[in-house]
């Protein structure tokens, strides 16, 4: 089953952000910066993944859908924001068959 079967379905707007470390001696992260916007599916939890990622690595967590093809490598450093809230990027499944869309598993910093 393909992941998207019409490029219509990418109908929210996501941001994808880099974080700098403070400059200075403070330890941290620093203000998110803006790299790019794009399109996305976003494919929440059913009640059945739900109870199935209960105490795994995908627990809580959103699978954002995107064109393959951005104008940055997207990395597991960087965030994406949507509605507002920033998340952590934990896990990034390519399609390397089509090379059409990516799946980007996030989770709130929250």
């Amino acid at each position: 089953m393909p992941i998207i079967k019409h490029v219509n379905e990418l109908n929210e707007r996501i941001g994808v952000y880099k974080i700098k470390p403070n400059k200075g001696p403070e330890p941290g992260e620093g203000e998110p910066q803006l790299l790019f916007e794009c399109w996305a599916k976003i494919r929440t939890q059913t009640v059945s993944d739900i109870q199935k990622n209960y105490g795994t690595e995908f627990e809580d967590t959103i699978q954002i859908v995107i064109r393959q093809l951005q104008d940055y490598d997207i990395n597991n450093k960087m965030k994406v924001m949507y509605k507002g809230t920033l998340y952590n990027i934990f896990k990034i499944n390519p399609d390397n068959a089509n090379k059409e869309f990516m799946v980007l598993f996030v989770r709130s910093n929250n």
